[in-house]
């Protein structure tokens, strides 16, 4: 799961690779409500109690793995995703067209593996 926080604008994006509804994770919802207030409180925003606890969670339906292991490579994904397709760091709703698919497809997470290593290899190994 990637998680995007917005906290001036009060809200909370995330990408489920499993596709959990945000409903299903109280905890971690209560974990990015508490940062949003603490970042509230640190800022001195005053907040109406009915604004107080409205902070918006926004499921963005994205592509969904079909197993249990490939999380971090559809996150890994995600992230690449966001940066090379997103105008003015926006995510869209209905995620981007180019990738609007129902899973990765074998090469596309494959590419992100290879990246991975690369940059591992290039950046932390060698650098060493």
């Amino acid at each position: 799961m990637l998680v995007v926080v917005n906290p001036t604008a009060e809200i909370v994006y995330y990408l489920d690779s499993l596709g959990v509804n945000i409903g299903q994770r109280l905890q971690l919802r209560r974990m990015f409500d508490n940062a949003i207030k603490i970042y509230r409180a640190n800022k001195g925003t005053k907040v109406s109690k009915v604004k107080f606890s409205n902070i918006k969670w926004t499921m963005i339906k994205c592509p969904i793995q079909d197993n249990g292991s490939d999380c971090g490579y559809y996150v890994l994904r995600y992230m690449k995703e966001i940066l090379l397709c997103s105008e003015e760091g926006v995510i869209p709703h209905e995620y981007f067209s180019t990738y609007r698919l129902e899973k990765y497809s074998t090469e596309l997470i494959d590419e992100v593996k290879q990246e991975w290593c690369r940059y591992v290899l290039e950046n932390i190994i060698t650098n060493k």
